[in-house]
């Protein structure tokens, strides 16, 4: 990839694109006289209630808006809004323009306000930065009808509405119909956030039963500036509110979410890197005669019923390794196989995310990709 290319990688903070060595600024391709230009878009990507889960190469994104700045050899970048019959071809041209050194694409910028006209790449890196986790989570979306952009009918979960990245610095050239050289740069989009599908959780020995009564995600970035550039909302046990919030980040039981294939999971979108998602069950059940919570709560004797207890998930393992981080475009899949994640009375506390008590789960993943991940107790 070429210069732009490492700078797009610290744009999306996400290493939302491979290759960022140094030593690709010396392919740059320069500046060339004027030409006709086009630039395309996939319909569909390869790579506040339960969802649908995803399967890898297989979402559909709803296009609100797109942008596209052509880059030049200097660093500076160009602004080009595009219209809703341009959306809707997947394509915009342009006529007898300088060639680009590469072609930057972002899809449903959400709240953040990109900057026009022609700026240093680092503006827009600037403004690529504030974009919200809760941009990244909105609501489902319903159309009766196709719209004026091409999308179709039907209801666009929070994982099709999220920002939409890619970048292009190769460009092939293509038959002309008035006579001008005509140049195309396809763009691949990515998602800039990993995704999370969480099942349901299964009585181990020493229960008797158990029910989930709320989900949570917890430690997240709440912007795209990574660890030294975001705050984190990372509840513990003493600061954990009454109320949870965003309402976004919880979700009410749900008996459409089990780990039969094809049925609903709690869904969230979290900005990846090295801080890695917690995930929270609020359950209640009945101990088995013999057993206890790791709160103490049990008898010897009899079975003992509790309500408002915790099982909380900090940690990941992908095939046996322990997740350091994650990573944007992928789909992290836990509790979706063999009835749920299998819960014994110890790891059942009295309030979540407790200290010194650590619940490490497997995972599967997948390009917009998925993954089934474990927590490993």
């Amino acid at each position: 990839m070429k210069k732009m290319h490492k700078i797009l990688c610290v744009l999306t903070a996400l290493v939302l694109l491979a290759a960022c060595d140094k030593d690709a600024e010396q392919g740059g391709m320069p500046a060339a006289g004027k030409t006709n230009f086009e630039v395309s878009l996939p319909a569909a990507l390869e790579t506040y209630a339960v969802e649908d889960p995803q399967a890898a190469n297989a979402i559909t994104p709803f296009y609100d808006n797109v942008t596209v700045y052509l880059a030049d050899a200097g660093g500076n970048v160009t602004h080009y809004a595009w219209t809703d019959a341009e959306i809707k071809a997947k394509q915009k041209r342009f006529e007898q323009v300088t060639e680009p050194a590469q072609v930057l694409v972002i899809v449903n910028s959400g709240s953040v306000v990109l900057p026009t006209g022609t700026v240093p790449l680092s503006e827009l890196t600037a403004a690529m930065m504030r974009s919200s986790v809760a941009d990244q989570n909105q609501a489902a979306r319903t159309l009766a009808n196709e719209d004026a952009k091409g999308n179709a009918a039907g209801t666009y979960n929070s994982v099709q509405q999220v920002m939409l990245a890619g970048d292009q610095s190769v460009f092939t050239t293509e038959t002309a119909d008035d006579g001008h050289t005509l140049k195309k740069a396809s763009v691949e989009l990515s998602s800039i956030v990993s995704r999370f599908e969480i099942g349901t959780v299964k009585k181990g020995t020493g229960l008797d039963v158990l029910t989930i009564e709320a989900v949570y995600v917890n430690n997240f970035l709440n912007f795209n500036g990574g660890i030294y550039n975001s705050t984190v909302q990372n509840y513990d046990e003493s600061t954990w509110p009454a109320t949870f919030t965003p309402a976004w980040a919880t979700d009410g039981y749900n008996a459409a979410v089990t780990s039969a294939a094809g049925t609903k999971v709690y869904a969230y979108q979290v900005f990846s890197g090295s801080v890695v998602p917690h995930i929270i069950y609020k359950v209640s059940g009945t101990v088995s005669a013999g057993y206890k919570l790791a709160d103490g709560t049990g008898d010897a004797d009899n079975p003992t019923s509790f309500t408002g207890k915790y099982i909380t998930v900090k940690g990941f393992r992908e095939n046996g390794t322990l997740l350091s981080s994650t990573m944007s475009h992928k789909i992290y899949k836990m509790g979706l196989e063999n009835g749920g994640i299998e819960i014994t009375p110890d790891k059942i506390t009295d309030k979540p995310e407790k200290d010194k008590m650590d619940l490490i789960v497997g995972i599967t993943i997948a390009d917009w990709t998925t993954a089934n991940v474990t927590p490993e107790i």
